[in-house]
């Protein structure tokens, strides 16, 4: 009876393994235990996540990609909407040349899903990628290793599939009012190790999250209106900040004085 147990359980966790040998063999991924770096959804609790990936591939596809969270998607909601964006920032510099991939509550292993079994890049071939993502990981109790690896995991797929596109990796902004939030320190941490990804030829970092912060440190709601997302001053804020970065990202100009090497 021992032995048929044995052979039942093993058989079980063989056929499981089995299962999730796509998120790995069919798409060329490193095979990893953490969930940060396996493709992922939301699951059923959040039903409303698939349609709303679908509807973001009706995009007009665009040379510059945004990849995100909820912090990127907001990109495109107006400042009278129920929850305050930037669109009219957006209009005014992004419309016409990209294409926003943030979608909320979303974490690495969202965004890997959503490259590998969404197919979200299939017959699109942008020559720039933004990426900013992570802050929920860490916000749900990832370790900022384990985030940072999920993060690596995109930017090694994206090299994969799209080679010939330009990566700009953003820090994760800050978040919390008080400096001293704990959270502010894995997301430096995840940032000092952000930072070592980048070639400045492939592969850029920016870090401008010191944008949002006040003389002492804090945050307030005037840039992010929960302490979290940006209110239509801090979209601005981020499109002012991040503008001699991506204007020597988009010409591939390596030997910028912005980067910060």
């Amino acid at each position: 009876m021992k032995i048929l147990l044995c052979f039942i359980t093993l058989s079980l966790v063989a056929s499981a393994t089995q299962a999730d040998d796509w998120k790995w063999n069919e798409y060329g991924l490193p095979r990893s235990a953490l969930s940060s770096c396996t493709p992922d959804t939301r699951g059923k609790a959040d039903s409303w996540w698939i349609p709303y990936f679908k509807n973001k591939l009706n995009q007009p596809r665009k040379d510059l990609l945004f990849i995100g969270d909820s912090i990127t998607d907001l990109w495109t909601y107006s400042a009278e909407n129920k929850y305050p964006g930037g669109l009219d920032t957006w209009n005014r510099k992004y419309k016409d040349i990209a294409t926003n991939f943030g979608i909320t509550g979303d974490k690495t292993q969202t965004v890997l899903w959503r490259m590998t079994e969404g197919k979200s890049l299939d017959n699109y071939y942008p020559k720039h990628i933004i990426i900013l993502i992570g802050i929920n990981n860490l916000l749900q109790n990832d370790t900022a290793e384990n985030t940072f690896a999920g993060i690596k995991t995109i930017v090694e797929y994206l090299r994969k599939i799209r080679p010939d596109a330009q990566i700009m990796l953003l820090g994760i902004f800050p978040c919390h009012e008080k400096p001293n939030a704990p959270i502010r320190e894995k997301i430096k941490a995840v940032n000092g190790k952000l930072k070592s990804l980048a070639d400045y030829k492939n592969i850029y970092f920016a870090d401008i999250g010191g944008t949002f912060l006040e003389k002492d440190g804090t945050i307030t709601k005037a840039t992010m209106r929960d302490l979290l997302h940006l209110s239509p001053k801090g979209y601005e804020m981020w499109s002012d900040a991040m503008e001699p970065y991506l204007k020597a990202f988009l010409a591939k100009d390596e030997q910028a004085s912005v980067w910060q090497k």
